[in-house]
């Protein structure tokens, strides 16, 4: 009898762990990283494979759970989590979610005008959150030879919301720069089959040292920082209304570029995409010392990936309190072949001291921070008491009664052992075999 159980545990433990799969990376280079934990929002063709994942400091799975509608920008934000929320049904709109140190999900952030977008939330000092929206507008272009009826489509929307959820800052790019500026930008294309301009792409947000706003759009290869309160552009670097002399810069500049902040020196760093239509293009993390006064931007930092990644898409660069950079290079093209993932810190001399190589995934954003959630960590741990046992495959079976469809993080992590992103029986089981174990 004793002989039957153990071959049917090892039976179901063999077939769950073809159900229980993780993110495989392989480690290239480890040589004295700046230590910290590496939050990841991985990415596979097929959405039913995404990750969020925090991976400690022996680069083990600290955290890990599989869900296809949460995830993209996550990251440690001002002492919370936070992560894009996208349902995937026509009828529910995105928004983010604000979780805190017990995985509980404390708020949840929607835009009040346009549709909420996924690439950058801060949470400030303040409590307060900055985000975007996309909306649209009419235009009559029909004085300068267009239609009268165009439809702008992605005009960048930055609102503020204090920890009530109110709207406190509102800007809107259509009140404060004229398209007509942008017509001339060869990337501003009708679309078919309706008369439809994409004019914007916002894929960052920073607070500034004086308390106003950088922003990053990647569309027209241009960083615009806005008056905190009133809105105003204050100045743009890049683009067709450049206001800056590039200096010590070969390339003049940064193009189709991401995450784009200001670090503790002063200066400014870019995840600088460049684009792919430009034969022999490679993708760098470059860093400016910007004067705001003169007009000047003078490149005194950067950094190419050896193999000559260019990322048509996507990208990271974070500089770390040791003067390390952390890079993401985005969705990865070499020697024009899609390849997954690589995740990477360099010193700032330029050697690389962390690699890791993603077979089958690709990252938005991946940053590196001091983090610990403030609860035992073990999976199947549901009541928290540091201790696995036949309460915790009560509370499993309850929560499964109650019918819950909506998982949150603490249930996805504690609950859904083998990754389905279903909570259901399979899962009690594994519970109670780790009980036994």
């Amino acid at each position: 009898m004793y002989n039957n159980l153990f071959m049917m545990k090892f039976i179901l433990i063999f077939l769950l762990s073809f159900l229980f799969s993780e993110p495989t990376f392989v480690v290239s280079t480890n040589n004295n990283p700046y230590p910290g934990k590496i939050f990841i929002h991985a990415m596979s063709g097929a959405s039913s494979d995404d990750y969020m994942t925090i991976l400690d400091e022996n680069l083990d799975f600290y955290w890990l759970i599989k869900n296809q509608s949460k995830g993209m920008d996550f990251k440690l934000n001002n002492s919370k989590l936070t992560y894009f929320h996208n349902p995937n049904e026509q009828l529910s709109e995105p928004f983010w979610i604000v979780a805190d140190h017990t995985m509980a999900e404390i708020d949840s952030v929607i835009c009040s005008s346009g549709m909420t977008d996924f690439h950058d939330i801060v949470i400030t000092d303040n409590n307060t959150y900055i985000v975007q929206s996309y909306d649209k507008q009419i235009v009559d272009f029909s004085s300068i030879g267009g239609d009268e009826y165009t439809l702008i489509n992605e005009i960048l929307r930055i609102q503020e919301f204090d920890s009530s959820n109110n709207l406190i800052f509102d800007w809107f790019a259509y009140d404060h720069l004229n398209i007509n500026d942008y017509i001339s930008d060869t990337d501003l294309i009708l679309q078919s089959p309706v008369n439809q301009i994409i004019w914007m792409h916002g894929n960052s947000i920073d607070v500034d040292f004086d308390n106003n706003l950088i922003l990053s759009n990647r569309k027209s290869s241009e960083v615009i920082k806005i008056h905190r309160t009133t809105g105003e552009i204050i100045w743009i670097m890049g683009g067709p209304l450049n206001e800056f002399q590039f200096l010590e810069d070969p390339l003049n500049g940064f193009e189709m570029q991401h995450d784009v902040t200001r670090i503790g020196n002063g200066n400014i760093i870019v995840f600088d995409n460049r684009s792919i239509a430009n034969l022999g293009a490679r993708s760098r993390v470059a860093e400016y010392a910007i004067d705001e006064l003169n007009k000047t931007a003078t490149l005194v930092w950067e950094f190419y990936h050896p193999d000559g990644y260019v990322a048509r898409a996507m990208g990271s660069a974070q500089r770390l309190p040791n003067q390390n950079t952390f890079i993401n290079w985005g969705v990865v093209q070499a020697q024009g072949q899609h390849i997954g993932a690589s995740i990477m810190e360099v010193d700032y001399e330029g050697n690389i001291v962390l690699e890791l190589k993603f077979d089958n995934y690709q990252a938005y954003k991946a940053t590196k921070s001091n983090f610990e959630f403030s609860i035992p960590m073990q999976i199947g741990d549901i009541n928290l008491d540091n201790i696995l046992n036949v309460q915790d495959i009560i509370c499993a079976i309850n929560y499964i009664l109650s019918n819950n469809d909506t998982h949150s993080i603490f249930n996805l992590y504690k609950i859904d052992t083998n990754l389905d992103q279903t909570i259901n029986i399979i899962d009690i089981i594994d519970i109670i075999n780790r009980v036994l174990d």
